[in-house]
């Protein structure tokens, strides 16, 4: 039984940003149709304030790359016409703490949507609903080593071309240094018109990748060098046991878990971090769908507080859980396609997402599920 306690180095989840709402991420692997989501129930009051947690101290950014730096607004409308920034962490009402490993490694993750839920595994199609169509750059400082641990994988191939999917959408993804540091950059859109092929898209995406390299290259994310030597890869074990003594249906531990894929980037973030994440799916139809996700992320508190400004937490649902102490809190968020707990613990983040396709009941039984393994 995976007991999510704190620290635990976590697991692989192979999809790179499973991010639930809103239009933020881009998917690994195509699938069908992506679905808008509704703002989570919860308006904040004066009342229910979060004044006594302590979030703890946002990571310094100084030196960072900016994402409008990075991400040259002409280079991505070639790629991808029509986006907009989206911070994933405080801008979407359901997100997984995957989002955060990076930028707690100190490096950068930028996101250009078109503000449509993402196409992945997770967000199951509506019939008529808009498409997504998205731009995503992570960058992890000082990766020399994990570089070469994903050269091992892949056998030091070059990037695959841009192509197309069943489903009408084109995509393209790289992974390449940038100096010292590991980039990686997809896109994911719509074929809609005479331009928008693999082949059209292919040069499109050259131009900002060699953009996005020799913008990294020459700031501090590009040259961070000699703190990282042994980085690490590493997978836990993951257990469906307390979830699926809350569903209506039986999960799975998700098949990129402990699975042959080759590394990503925020499978070493999240090890530098001593970070932990799990995902829980059912297998239907041709993709899994994942249903149930937790994620523990250290020194992650300000997220939530960011989050709670900006009203994507409900303040006036707290849980009393155990092993909580007196500046720690939990807040549970429900909408009409799932229910998240966020808790705060000596500064870090603990991150529950129940689907409400596998739990009617979401509302309890996500409390049900956390109570069960959040203090085990």
């Amino acid at each position: 039984m995976h007991t999510f306690t704190r620290g635990v180095v976590g697991a692989v989840v192979a999809l790179t940003s499973i991010v639930v709402v809103a239009g933020c991420s881009v998917p690994s692997t195509p699938t069908a149709e992506g679905s808008a989501s509704t703002v989570p129930t919860g308006t904040p009051t004066p009342s229910a304030t979060a004044a006594s947690v302590d979030f703890g101290p946002a990571p310094d950014t100084a030196g960072r790359l900016a994402c409008s730096t990075a991400l040259p607004d002409d280079l991505v409308a070639d790629l991808v016409p029509g986006l907009h920034a989206v911070d994933a962490l405080t801008e979407s009402a359901h997100i997984a703490g995957t989002e955060a490993f990076i930028p707690g490694a100190g490096g950068i993750v930028c996101a250009r949507t078109n503000g449509v839920a993402p196409l992945d595994d997770h967000v199951p199609g509506r019939a008529g609903d808009p498409v997504f169509e998205a731009v995503r750059l992570s960058v992890l400082p000082d990766a020399q080593a994990a570089l070469a641990e994903l050269a091992d994988a892949t056998g030091g191939a070059e990037p695959l071309p841009c192509g197309a999917s069943d489903a009408a959408r084109v995509y393209c993804t790289a992974d390449v240094a940038a100096g010292n540091a590991w980039v990686h950059l997809d896109s994911t859109r719509v074929q809609d018109s005479a331009d928008a092929t693999p082949e059209q898209a292919q040069r499109a995406f050259d131009a900002l990748l060699s953009a996005v390299v020799e913008k990294v290259s020459g700031s501090p994310l590009g040259t961070a060098s000699g703190g990282i030597t042994g980085d690490d890869d590493s997978l836990t074990s993951c257990d469906a046991g307390n979830v699926n003594a809350v569903t209506t249906t039986e999960l799975a531990v998700g098949p990129f878990v402990n699975s042959g894929t080759p590394p990503e980037a925020e499978d070493f973030a999240r090890n530098r971090l001593g970070g932990d994440t799990c995902v829980f799916v059912r297998a239907e139809g041709s993709y899994p769908t994942a249903d149930a996700l937790f994620t523990q992320v250290p020194d992650a508190g300000w997220i939530v507080q960011r989050r709670l400004a900006a009203g994507l937490v409900s303040r006036g649902d707290r849980l009393d859980l155990d092993g909580l102490g007196a500046r720690d809190a939990a807040w549970r968020t429900c909408d009409e396609d799932a229910c998240t707990v966020d808790i705060v613990q000596d500064g870090d983040w603990t991150h529950y997402i129940l689907f409400r396709r596998a739990a009617p009941d979401t509302s309890g039984a996500i409390e049900r599920w956390v109570e069960a393994s959040f203090s085990a």
